[in-house]
């Protein structure tokens, strides 16, 4: 309790000093030109009741009625019932204090026209006060709100620099990145023109991988560019391709799609990723078990499925990142509406299945 007290004292001390000099001076002035002073019991129960018109007036009357629409016949009916209010409790309070025998009455209270008089003028002296106070409390606070606005206007305005300095560091770096595939792309055709003249395959396999690094750097992403399938699956063919040189063993995979599922505009580099994790994760190797690629577009909805022996021969730990690729750039182009679910079957089998639907 004392450390709440002592916590209030100190968020309060401002008003607690004020008050202690308001009332020391006031009390000393006063009893010196009069020649003596009153009891002690006497001035307190006098100030509370001064401080408490005090704050009631500033903090509930001016405060609350200037939160609503046509606040001043509201101010000045509210002021009349305090000053009515409080030369009741303070002629009342007097009443108390003197210990006189008369009796307490309203009309006692009017014909007592020096106490009347006292209390009235002290009621508005201590209402304009605190006019004067809640007039210091909305000048800090509108001090404080355009400190606010402006420290968040220099805010805003450092962001945006900071925001154009980010914009023109990637229009740097895609400019920088647009010269990067074409010295790769030069340099490939260069080493096609070189190698071809001495091994046609492996010349190939330049001109192949050429073209898959060109669709995967310069494929559009947005979903009114997305490329038809066609383009993807044609770059398919180079990467099995250029599998089958990597391992120099024929590798298996039956597609299965139609020219419907062909024509439809998709997320490019999704199905040659489920391609690629076949060839890095599957076996490949049976021709009477060979991996299946099936596509098809029905009923406004898209599949695509993928089936492979597992290689047990080697390590599926780069498999999760691959899907995870897959499903945060679904979710980019087509929000909550596709599933993508993967996992073994029968202990041999590897199936994915990615479901997409349009409408």
């Amino acid at each position: 309790m004392t450390k709440k007290i002592f916590e209030w004292g100190k968020v309060q001390r401002l008003h607690l000093i004020g008050w202690a000099v308001f009332i020391t001076l006031e009390i000393g002035l006063i009893g010196l030109s009069m020649g003596f002073f009153g009891k002690t019991l006497n001035y307190a129960l006098h100030y509370i009741l001064n401080i408490i018109l005090f704050y009631s007036n500033a903090h509930l009357v001016l405060r609350k009625s200037f939160s609503k629409p046509k606040p001043w016949l509201r101010i000045i009916l509210l002021m009349m019932v305090q000053i009515g209010l409080y030369i009741f409790f303070r002629s009342y309070l007097n009443y108390l204090l003197e210990g006189t025998h008369k009796g307490f009455s309203i009309p006692s209270i009017i014909t007592n026209h020096k106490s009347f008089f006292q209390s009235l003028w002290r009621g508005l002296f201590f209402i304009v006060l605190s006019c004067f106070y809640f007039l210091f409390l909305r000048f800090k606070e509108e001090r404080l709100k355009r400190e606010h606005s402006e420290r968040m206007e220099y805010l805003n305005e450092l962001k945006n620099k900071e925001m154009q300095n980010e914009l023109n560091v990637a229009k740097y770096e895609y400019l920088r990145a647009q010269i990067n595939p074409h010295l790769l792309f030069n340099t490939l055709s260069f080493l096609y023109d070189s190698v071809r003249k001495f091994n046609e395959d492996a010349g190939k396999a330049v001109l192949n991988l050429a073209d898959l690094m060109r669709f995967s750097l310069e494929t559009k992403e947005s979903p009114e560019e997305f490329p038809m399938l066609e383009e993807e699956l044609h770059q398919i063919d180079n990467l099995i391709s250029l599998n089958k040189i990597r391992k120099d063993k024929e590798q298996y995979i039956n597609f299965d799609y139609s020219q419907k599922a062909k024509d439809f505009q998709f997320i490019p580099l999704v199905v040659i990723t489920m391609v690629e994790n076949m060839l890095k994760h599957g076996n490949l190797q049976r021709p009477q078990q060979p991996g299946l690629l099936r596509i098809k577009l029905e009923n406004e909805v898209f599949v695509v499925h993928t089936t492979n022996l597992i290689n047990t021969r080697i390590h599926n730990s780069g498999f999760n990142k691959g899907m995870e690729n897959i499903e945060k750039r679904m979710q980019l182009a087509y929000g909550n509406k596709f599933t993508l679910n993967y996992g073994p079957r029968d202990s041999i089998y590897f199936d994915v299945t990615l479901c997409l639907q349009i409408n």
